[in-house]
């Protein structure tokens, strides 16, 4: 073998200072290293690290040793009493990572639990000393002692850690606690995140107190019932023959609700019908109201039983209610139908029992007792008199279905589950992970998908909406719930394949109308035929389309009125999701809302981003530099929650949260800094008007004046921001505003955000079962969550509720608001924010535009309104020289105010909330 003689050269290399006092970094150093103990030098560092440890460790604990072991012993157990608050539980900071994850070396200085062993002192670490203090209180604590055998923490547990008190028998770690902690995180290759072990260490916390707390001698059940919920194992149909998959049904769903004391009130309120506003799901006339008619005849009123349409218009069918007397009323038992026009208002008036008859020409019974809403299905005259009558609970039902991947890259192994949400609960707790309930995930494979699993969900709904008995812990008896489906959320592919139509890239690709839409250049439409009405799809041609196998009905008036038109010629296909149709509460054209995530920002947002930066900008370099410092510099604004930190150049890989933060502050950069650039000139408007729309349709409630609302939002759908033909998507969404309210109530960025959580899940599976597994795991969740008893509560509440459920019950993982609206949450008020205040002391008084510096509140006012302004979706505030004290404030919307040019503030009505909130509330002239 030829003998290397290379010469080995040595160049200095420049290294990081280090991050903790005694941590060395690589760096090639010829010096010196002498032992301060010794004085004996040696070449290497890591030869005088193992020098100092083998021969001065004894002087070291010497040193360290002062006391005597008794009352050393005495002095550790009074120092390590555990504190469940001594760890912050609650932060979010690096939850994420994994401990003992390899891949990534830089480490956080507050969170490292991974440190070389002998190169950290153990002091620097807050969770390594409450979890090592935790057992080092348990092995010195004298009145804690285990009397049940079958007990999960044997009292030899602590005798065994209590006799350890010889550091230097567990060299080279402290103690055998040490030895244990670091064992149990780098043991082998298991990982686990920080998130994790803060759940264990309160865990911890809270088995040792009651261990503590348990008297002496006290006896346990040893089979406690825990309560199960009960997964159904269901056949589906596929390519290769039924497979089968697990489902938890919403009936299932709702029976743990209605008994759980905090939400059976939330999820079954009664409509809200207060005019001319729309604040919540329950500002609707739903069945089972008793309604006013528009006649003169006021002892006549109406129940209503369901709503349909016929002709292009809008029926209730129900019954007849008239004023028998006074205080006796009696219920028609013949149908009617009656225009939704001839509704005057809901009836509030309370019913008194054996107030009211069921009537025909040859029977009248008493129904008794009873209740409004009343359960229809015992409404016909025949009923036996001795049969027993509920109240009735509604609790409208939103579902929603979206694919997911089994993998990390997301490309395969791609499964499709479905949610539901009760649309009863308030807009924050209805998004909480916490009431997101989980029904079944399926893979995609062997001809089963999502869609497979419609059979068994229609067939549970049909049973919900005749009624199902359920206990009721706020009436505290047994109600009849009845649950309709209010909408399904979906993105648009998936809702073409629930209302059973090819998809959005076929020729007649909407669910509504019939409107013709072609890829090919040679189609070309003026912008009014994206936006005029065509001929609807109603709910009797998707009943008639799935009357046939082959879809080859004739649908008559489809295309043109007088014209009839094979159902398999206008996009109608074969698929299961013609079950959804047996539903009296589905209809396929209204129930099944414009998705504004990926109608507006992952649609028309992205084509207009992505052509401004690799079109129009695309050798403008300088351009794209100013206008990236701009962003850059928008980054300090305080009237935004989240910042904008992305690359314009990777435009084509942003998600819905960026383009949130993008549409709000691209439209007030480009009018107030580019104006005058040639090449944006025709660019710029269509921003302004995307801005306008966006500020319109992203506000969680409309507290008055909806009518004038709805107009302004039509009147910015009708704009020309591109065209491409999903534009005409938005066309529709006024509609489903005046159905539902608020896009924000049926947007499906949390159902998307969920999804995570079903990623995780199936990374800790084989992908065998996959169905199987997932609903099992989210069936424990439930049966967990809806936990009864008074000595847990009690429990619970005598140990921090708050972190109790933070850390246990996902509220650590809570999904994240990045909508933005400007709603005022209790710490919202920020040093240099803007925003609208009103006084204290008058909350009914005018909103004015304040600046919050220190502890005043200095008052802007908007200079005249110019046709400019108006048209650039912008106002002009200037300083009034007034303030007030901010505790005599109270702060009513944030506003976005970072740009301040020509001695004015400008109001960036683009904001999210801003544009309807400022022209409502103090520009009335508009």
């Amino acid at each position: 073998m030829q003998k290397n003689t290379r010469q080995e050269t040595y160049k200095i290399v420049k290294a990081c200072p280090p991050k903790r006092q005694g941590e060395l970094n690589f760096s090639i150093n010829l010096g010196v290293f002498t032992c301060s103990e010794c004085e004996k030098e040696f070449e290497k560092p890591w030869l005088l690290k193992r020098h100092s440890k083998v021969h001065h460790i004894s002087n070291q604990m010497a040193t360290n040793t002062v006391l005597d072991e008794p009352e050393q012993a005495e002095l550790i157990v009074k120092n390590t009493i555990p504190d469940a608050n001594a760890f912050d539980y609650s932060s979010d900071e690096d939850d994420s990572s994994s401990i003992g994850d390899e891949e990534d070396n830089i480490v956080d200085e507050e969170n490292d639990i991974v440190n070389n062993f002998f190169d950290i002192e153990m002091n620097s670490n807050p969770v390594f000393n409450v979890f090592s203090d935790m057992f080092s209180s348990a092995a010195a604590a004298d009145e804690v002692s285990m009397t049940d055998d079958d007990s999960e923490i044997p009292e030899e547990v602590f005798e065994t850690i209590g006799t350890v008190n010889n550091p230097t028998s567990c060299y080279p770690f402290r103690d055998l606690q040490t030895m244990i902690l670091f064992t149990f995180i780098d043991g082998d290759n298991d990982m686990i995140s920080q998130q994790m072990l803060k759940k264990i260490l309160l865990a911890m916390n809270l088995i040792i107190k009651i261990q503590q707390e348990t008297p002496i001698g006290r006896t346990f059940k040893k089979k406690s019932k825990i309560p199960i919920f009960p997964s159904q194992r269901i056949s589906v149909p596929g390519s290769n023959g039924n497979a089968f998959a697990h489902i938890n049904l919403l009936s299932n769903h709702l029976r743990f609700l209605m008994a759980n004391p905090k939400k059976s009130k939330l999820i079954s309120s009664m409509p809200n019908c207060t005019p001319n506003q729309s604040i919540c799901l329950e500002q609707d006339v739903w069945f089972g109201n008793i309604v006013y008619l528009k006649t003169n005849n006021c002892s006549i009123r109406f129940l209503i039983e369901s709503f349909h349409m016929a002709n292009k218009n809008i029926f209730a069918r129900g019954y007849l209610v008239r004023a028998i007397s006074i205080v006796c009323y009696g219920i028609e038992v013949a149908v009617t139908n009656l225009r939704v026009e001839q509704i005057s208002h809901v009836d509030t008036t309370p019913v008194e029992r054996d107030h009211y008859y069921s009537i025909s020409s040859s029977l009248t019974r008493l129904i008794h007792p009873m209740k409004k809403p009343m359960p229809l299905s015992v409404l016909p005259g025949n009923v036996d008199c001795n049969a027993v009558f509920y109240k009735v609970r509604i609790v409208s039902i939103i579902l929603f279905t979206d694919d997911t991947s089994g993998n990390r890259s997301k490309q395969y192994n791609l499964l499709e589950s479905w949610l539901m949400r009760c649309a009863a609960l308030p807009f924050k707790d209805r998004n909480s992970i916490a009431n997101i309930q989980f029904l079944s995930t399926i893979p995609k494979k062997d001809g089963a998908n999502g869609m497979s699993l419609l059979p068994a969900i229609v067939d549970d709904f049909e049973k919900l909406e005749k009624g199902v008995k359920m206990f009721s812990v706020e009436d505290n008896e047994y109600v009849l719930v009845v649950a309709p489906i209010l909408w399904i959320e979906a993105d648009m592919p998936c809702h073409s394949e629930l209302c059973g139509l090819l998809g959005p890239a076929t020729t007649f690709p909407c669910i509504r109308c019939y409107i013709e839409l072609r890829r090919a250049k040679v189609f070309v439409k003026d912008l009014s035929y994206f936006c005029e009405c065509h001929e609807r799809r109603t709910q009797e041609h998707y009943v008639l389309a799935n009357s046939s196998p082959g879809r080859d009905t004739e649908i008559p008036n489809a295309l043109k009125i007088g014209m009839n038109t094979p159902a398999n010629k206008i996009s109608f296909r074969d698929r299961l999701t013609g079950r959804l149709l047996e539903l009296q509460s589905f209809d396929p054209e209204k129930d099944t809302p414009v998705e504004i995530l990926h109608t507006i920002l992952l649609d028309v947002a992205k084509y207009m981003v992505i052509d401004l930066v690799k079109v129009v900008l695309k050798n403008d370099t300088v351009t794209i530099a100013r206008l990236s410092e701009f962003l850059t510099d928008y980054t300090r604004s305080t009237g935004l929650s989240r910042k904008f930190t992305r690359n314009l150049r990777h435009s084509g890989s942003f998600l819905g949260r960026d383009f949130k933060v993008l549409l709000q502050i691209l439209p007030v950069i480009l009018i107030t800094e580019f104006t005058g650039n040639h090449e944006l000139d025709l660019v710029i408007p269509c921003f302004v008007e995307l801005g306008r729309l966006c500020s319109l349709v992203f506000v969680r409630q409309v507290t008055s004046d909806f009518d004038n609302y709805i107009i302004r939002v039509d009147n910015a759908l009708h704009k020309a921001y591109c065209t491409k033909p999903k534009v005409h998507y938005l066309t529709h969404l006024k509609e489903d505003i005046i159905r539902f309210g608020p896009a924000l109530n049926y947007e499906t960025e949390k159902g998307e955000q969920l999804n995570k959580h079903i990623h995780k899940h199936l990374f800790h599976m084989n992908c065998q079962t996959t169905s199987r597994d997932v609903c099992l795991k989210f069936a424990k969740q439930v049966a967990l969550q809806h936990k009864s008893g008074t000595g847990i509560e009690r429990f619970i509440k005598d140990n921090n509720e708050f972190l109790f459920y933070y850390t246990f019950f996902g509220g650590s993982r809570e999904l994240k608001d990045n909508n933005d609206t400007g709603d005022i949450e209790d710490d919202a008020i920020k040093n240099n924010s803007f925003g609208t205040f009103v006084f204290k002391d008058n909350s009914i008084s005018h909103p004015r535009i304040g600046l919050v510096s220190g502890s005043v509140v200095k008052f802007l006012s908007i200079v005249p309104h110019t046709d400019n302004d108006r048209n650039n979706n912008y106002a002009k505030a200037v300083m009034t020289g007034e303030h007030s004290d901010v505790a005599n404030m109270n702060l009513v919307c944030k506003l976005d105010l970072h740009i301040f040019c020509n001695s004015f503030y400008i109001v960036n009505l683009s904001k999210f909330g801003s544009y309807w909130f400022i022209f409502n509330n103090i520009l009335f002239d508009e």
